[in-house]
C-alpha cells in the first residue's frame, strides 16, 4: 500500500496510467485497477528526473511519483499550475495566466521573468477559455524547451529559459506539443490547423490536414518514427477520430486496428499517450482504450471514467 492507501505498482510491468479530478487510477496488464490520492486532482503527469514522473495537485502543488508508486509533495504555490516538464534535474511549470516559473536550488518555484517579455505577447488572446500554459516539452537532447500557450503559439527557449523566442502562429490554437524521445530534432503538435511536424526542434513548422476528416487536433504522441493525433470537429465535437502519419512528413491516414471508426466527443490534451511500444488513450465519454502491439489490437479497457485530465503508460 501507499502512504494514501492504494496499492503500489512497483510489481507491475505494463500498466496505464490515468489521472482524473478524483485521483490517480493505475490499470495494469493483469486486469487490477488501482488507485491513490482519492479526493485529490491530478494533472500534467509527465517524466521528471531519476526515473520519476511528475504531477500537478489540486492546482496547486507539484508532486514526484516514484517507480515504488509513493508520492511526494515537492511545493506550493499560489498561482494555479497547468502543466509542467521536466529539464535534467530543473522543473518548470506553466501557469493558468500564461506563466512559467521554475523549481529553483531552494525548491521553491519562482518566475521565469523572461518569458514575459517573449515578442508578440500581446497578440495572445482568450479562445473559449482563458489565456493559459497547456502543454509543455523538452527535445530528446534537453537543450530547447518549448511552451504551448492556449492561445500564444508555442515560445521557444534554448538557453534554460533566459531568452525566448516565438515559433508558431499564435491563431494556430497550438492544444498540446511534444518532442520525439530520442531524435531532438522532431517536435509535433496538435492544432486547430491540424497536425503540426517540426524538424528543427520547434523553430519552425508545417501545418497540414491532408488525409485527417476531422482536422481540429486536440491531442498528439509519438509512437517510434509515427506521430499519433486526435482530430474531431471543433471544441463541442461529438465524435473524434485517431490518425497517424510518419514523424518526417508524409501521409496521414485513420488508426484502426480495433478502434471504432468514430469515438466519443474530444480525445483532449495529454489524453493519448505512447511509450514507444503501445497507444493508450481516453474519449469524451470516459472510456479508455489500449492497443496490444504498437498501433493495431485496440482494446477498451475502462469505460465512463470521470474527470479525466491526462492518461501515460508505464
Amino acid at each position: 500500500m501507499d502512504r494514501h492507501g492504494g496499492e503500489t505498482e512497483s510489481t507491475v510491468e505494463m500498466s496505464v496510467l490515468v489521472t482524473t479530478d478524483d485521483g490517480y487510477h493505475i490499470f495494469t496488464s493483469s486486469g487490477k485497477h488501482l488507485t491513490s490520492l482519492e479526493g485529490h486532482r491530478v494533472a500534467s503527469f509527465t517524466p521528471g528526473p531519476d526515473g520519476t514522473f511528475l504531477a500537478i495537485v489540486d492546482g496547486h502543488e507539484l508532486w514526484s511519483h516514484g517507480a515504488d508508486g509513493e508520492w511526494t509533495p515537492l511545493t506550493k504555490t499560489d498561482p494555479e499550475l497547468t502543466a509542467a516538464v521536466a529539464v535534467g534535474d530543473t522543473a518548470f511549470v506553466g501557469t493558468a495566466d500564461a506563466h512559467v516559473m521554475r523549481r529553483g536550488p531552494s525548491g521553491s518555484l519562482e518566475p521565469v521573468v523572461a518569458f514575459d517579455a517573449v515578442a508578440g505577447r500581446d497578440t495572445w488572446h482568450e479562445v473559449g477559455v482563458p489565456l493559459q500554459v497547456r502543454s509543455m516539452t523538452a527535445t530528446a537532447d534537453g537543450r530547447a524547451l518549448l511552451v504551448n500557450v492556449h492561445v500564444g503559439g508555442i515560445p521557444r527557449s534554448v538557453d534554460g529559459g533566459t531568452t525566448w523566442q516565438p515559433t508558431i502562429d499564435v491563431d494556430a490554437d497550438v492544444h498540446q506539443v511534444v518532442a520525439h524521445p530520442t531524435r531532438p530534432e522532431i517536435v509535433v503538435a496538435a492544432a486547430s490547423v491540424g497536425l503540426c511536424r517540426s524538424r528543427d526542434g520547434g523553430a519552425t513548422w508545417d501545418a497540414t490536414t491532408d488525409g485527417m476528416e476531422l482536422s481540429y487536433a486536440r491531442a498528439v504522441a509519438i509512437i517510434g518514427d509515427e506521430v499519433v493525433v486526435s482530430g474531431s470537429e471543433g471544441p463541442r465535437s461529438r465524435r473524434a477520430a485517431i490518425y497517424r502519419a510518419p514523424v518526417d512528413g508524409g501521409a496521414i491516414e485513420p488508426v484502426v486496428g480495433g478502434l471504432p471508426e468514430y469515438l466519443a466527443g474530444n480525445v483532449d490534451t495529454r489524453c493519448l499517450a505512447s511509450d514507444g511500444t503501445r497507444v493508450a488513450l481516453v474519449d469524451g465519454d470516459g472510456d479508455l482504450w489500449q492497443s496490444t502491439e504498437a498501433l493495431g489490437g485496440f482494446t477498451r479497457v475502462a469505460s465512463r471514467l470521470r474527470g479525466v485530465t491526462g492518461v501515460a503508460i508505464a
